[in-house]
């Protein structure tokens, strides 16, 4: 990542005091390659730019844009070395110029030449004290995270809190397993700020990362206190509960959560999986989960909970149930196979034989070599009475069954009873002794 005061600099020529539209008592023939070596670096043919750019420095070395400029075209071919060489020489004619120290500071980090990169952000540093935030990311990338963290807090001191210095921060103390200097942290701002509900948030969040559960509901009651409308909180107050056993509590949270207009679709997400995991091993409270669902599926689209959602229903038997969210699902995740195939066996279990065979032909035109495609689809066609069809999407489904015994007994079963059907005994006869001899054999 750029230096944020990089990032957010315009890409101005540097050097104020050279107009690059008047560069002086030059002759004709250095202004034509000056300007020779902008244009060709504008349709990036840096070579023919560098090219131009020597022609000047033949006539007249003494302008530090002209290395400059020499420098940012050798970054353009990935020539750090070359770069290096060149942005040094102009600050050798005109020094500490910020707009060539930046670009510096840049290829000594993306080289991780970090001691080099360090030189550099201590002299941007007098320019803006926002540099600092480079210096703690220096300092966090060669381990010396004190000195980092003192940075970030000074800057914090001098700007204000900020959500990329926060970023920083919680990264520096992942790095170094500071999980004791984390809570210190947070503790010292509890202490100052009593009211910051984003600190206790990240309290909470601390303890139960820790598995610490009893502390993180003790946090999450006082900011309940505090701010008896935090949504954000009944998050904390939600899976507590939950693994206290107070499930009515759980589900009241719960469905403080699901209603909230606060709460990410993500946290929601995470919360009525964790719903849907208990129920799995608590089903009385099954009429709960399906109000949780009905209340998220009227705000959130997310394609892995319909699939979630989908396989609790079908796991109960419930496929008329699970259908609809599975196709919610598949039509969020096209591209699922593993989905496509749960939504046609929920489609077949549900006699629903003519959009099984819509949807498994439409498929087959993206994935002709799926066997199980042609296995759902030659069902449907038989189940409708077509079997002409039905026996011929079997049969060249079964070419493509590599190493799966029990498929390739079910495609020939299949076959074996079409061609009872169709009154073709010796087919019949043939397929399905196929079939009882995969059996056997498996």
């Amino acid at each position: 990542m750029l230096s944020r005061k990089h990032t957010y600099a315009q890409d101005n020529t540097p050097f104020a005091d050279e107009n690059v539209d008047d560069l002086g008592e030059v002759s004709n023939e250095f202004q034509e390659a000056f300007f020779e070596a902008l244009k060709q670096k504008g349709i990036e043919n840096y070579d023919r730019a560098i090219s131009s750019l020597d022609q000047c420095i033949a006539i007249d070395d003494s302008f530090p844009i002209l290395y400059f400029e020499k420098g940012k075209n050798y970054m353009a071919l990935k020539n750090n070395e070359a770069a290096e060489q060149n942005f040094l020489k102009s600050l050798e004619r005109k020094p500490n110029e910020q707009t060539v120290l930046d670009l510096l500071y840049e290829l000594y980090y993306e080289n991780r030449d970090y001691d080099k990169a360090e030189g550099v952000i201590q002299q941007l540093i007098p320019f803006d004290s926002q540099y600092k935030e480079d210096l703690a990311r220096l300092y966090a990338a060669t381990r010396r995270y004190d000195e980092a963290l003192v940075l970030i807090d000074e800057l914090d001191d001098e700007k204000g809190k900020d959500t990329y210095r926060d970023g920083l921060r919680e990264q520096i103390y992942k790095r170094s397993g500071k999980g004791n200097l984390r809570k210190e942290t947070l503790n010292k701002e509890l202490e100052k700020t009593a009211q910051s509900e984003q600190d206790f948030l990240k309290l909470i969040y601390l303890y139960s990362e820790q598995g610490n559960t009893d502390k993180a509901y003790e946090t999450a009651l006082k900011l309940q206190k505090i701010n008896p409308e935090a949504d954000e909180v009944q998050l904390a107050l939600y899976k507590i509960d939950l693994s206290k056993g107070n499930t009515d509590k759980a589900i009241g949270a719960m469905t403080k959560v699901l209603n909230s207009q606060k709460i990410s679709a993500k946290a929601k997400h995470r919360v009525l999986n964790d719903f849907l995991l208990f129920v799995n091993d608590n089903p009385a409270y099954a009429p709960q989960l399906e109000a949780a669902i009905a209340t998220f599926d009227s705000q959130v689209s997310d394609s892995k909970i319909y699939e979630n959602i989908g396989a609790y229903y079908r796991k109960k038997g419930a496929q008329d149930k699970a259908l609809p969210y599975l196709i919610k699902a598949l039509t969020n995740d096209e591209d699922n196979i593993g989905l496509l195939r749960q939504v046609l066996d929920a489609e077949l279990a549900q006699a629903k034989y003519a959009d099984a065979a819509a949807r498994a032909k439409r498929a087959l035109e993206l994935y002709p070599s799926q066997p199980s495609l042609y296995y759902a689809y030659g069902i449907a066609l038989k189940e409708q009475g077509q079997l002409e069809e039905a026996s011929l999407q079997l049969e060249t489904g079964a070419d493509y069954i590599l190493d799966d015994v029990a498929l390739e007994a079910n495609f020939y079963e299949q076959l074996g009873d079409i061609f009872t059907k169709l009154g073709d005994s010796k087919r019949a006869r043939r397929y399905t002794e196929q079939a009882s001899k995969l059996r056997a054999g498996n």
